[in-house]
C-alpha cells in the first residue's frame, strides 16, 4: 500500500516563512485595533475625523454620480460571485486548499467587519452627531477581501497587475463611500486591516502546512507593482501625515477651507494604507521548492 507523503517538519526557512505572516496578521489586528481606539473612543480622533467626513461634501455632484455604480456593485450576489469564481479559479489549477482559502477569506473578512460594527460602540465625547459606529466599512471590506482573494489566487506572473488593479478598486470603493459621507477614513482603513489579517493568517496556515506552490511560482513578486506601490504609499503617507498633524492642531475645524484640507488629508491616508497593505500582501508567500514536496498547494 502506498503512503501519502508527509509534510516535512519546519526548518529555519520554514519559521520564517510562518513567522512573516503571522507578525503581518499581529500587525493588521494591532491596526484595526488602533484605528478604532483613537477615532472611535476618544474625542481628538472623532473631531479629525468628523472634520474630513464635513469636508466631503465640497466634491461637485457629477463626482458623486460618477462613483454610484462603484458601491452599486458591492452587493449579496456580487461576494457570492466572487466565492464561486475563486473556488472555480483554484479548481482548475488543481489548487484544492486554495479554494477553502478563498472562501475563508472572503468569509471570515466579512463576518468580521459585521462582528465589530456590532459591538463597537461610539461614545458621545461632543464631538460628532453621527453617534452610530460606522467602523469597519463593510462595502470597503467586500471589496478589499475581493482584492486579496485574487491576488491569493493569482499566478506569479499577474501577481503584480493583479495586485495594482486589486488596491484600486479597494481605495474606489472607500474614497467612494466618503465622498457619498457613508463613512468616515477611520472606517475604510480599518476594512483594509480587517482584510489583510485575514490574507496573512491564510499564508501562515499555508506556510505550516509546508506544501510546495504550483510550478511557475517563486518567491519575488513584480518590481514594477512593487515600485509603483512603494512610491504610492510614500506619496501619499507623509502627505496624509502632515495634514493629519495640521488638522489635530487645528480642531475643531469650522472653516470650510480647513474641512476641505482635512477631507484631501483623509483620501490620501486611506490611498497610502491601502498600498502599504497590497505591498506586504504581494510579498508574503510560502517560498518553498515546488519539487521539494507533494504537488498541491
Amino acid at each position: 500500500m502506498t503512503m501519502a507523503p508527509t509534510p516535512a517538519p519546519l526548518d529555519a526557512r520554514g519559521r520564517r516563512g510562518l513567522t512573516a505572516p503571522l507578525l503581518a496578521a499581529l500587525a493588521s489586528a494591532a491596526v484595526l485595533v488602533a484605528t478604532a481606539w483613537f477615532f472611535v473612543t476618544t474625542r481628538l480622533g472623532q473631531l479629525i475625523d468628523d472634520a474630513a467626513l464635513s469636508g466631503a461634501d465640497a466634491g461637485p455632484l457629477t463626482l458623486t454620480q460618477a462613483i454610484l455604480p462603484v458601491l452599486d456593485l458591492v452587493s449579496v450576489p456580487f461576494v457570492a460571485g466572487a466565492v464561486v469564481a475563486a473556488v472555480v479559479i483554484a479548481v482548475a489549477q488543481r489548487r484544492w486548499s486554495i479554494a477553502g482559502a478563498a472562501v475563508l477569506l472572503l468569509v471570515g473578512a466579512n463576518v468580521t467587519t459585521q462582528v465589530v460594527k456590532a459591538i463597537l460602540p461610539r461614545p458621545d465625547l461632543d464631538a460628532t452627531l453621527a453617534l452610530a459606529n460606522s467602523l469597519p466599512s463593510g462595502h470597503t471590506t467586500v471589496a478589499a477581501s475581493v482584492a486579496a482573494t485574487a491576488l491569493l489566487i493569482a499566478p506569479q506572473r499577474w501577481r503584480g497587475p493583479v495586485a495594482i488593479g486589486g488596491a484600486v478598486y479597494a481605495v474606489a470603493t472607500g474614497l467612494a463611500t466618503m465622498a457619498i459621507e457613508w463613512h468616515r477614513a477611520s472606517d475604510v482603513v480599518a476594512a483594509f486591516a480587517v482584510a489583510a489579517f485575514w490574507y496573512f493568517i491564510i499564508e501562515a496556515a499555508r506556510s505550516v502546512r509546508r506544501r510546495s506552490l504550483p510550478r511557475g511560482y517563486r518567491g519575488a513578486p513584480g518590481a514594477n507593482a512593487v515600485t509603483l506601490l512603494s512610491v504610492v504609499a510614500v506619496a501619499t503617507g507623509l502627505l496624509g501625515v502632515v495634514i493629519g498633524v495640521f488638522t489635530a492642531l487645528n480642531v475643531p475645524v469650522y472653516e470650510r477651507s480647513g474641512e476641505v484640507i482635512a477631507y484631501v488629508g483623509a483620501c490620501s491616508s486611506v490611498i497610502a494604507a491601502s498600498a502599504v497593505a497590497t505591498l506586504a500582501m504581494l510579498a508574503m508567500r510560502p517560498h518553498h521548492r515546488a519539487s521539494s514536496y507533494s504537488a498541491g498547494s
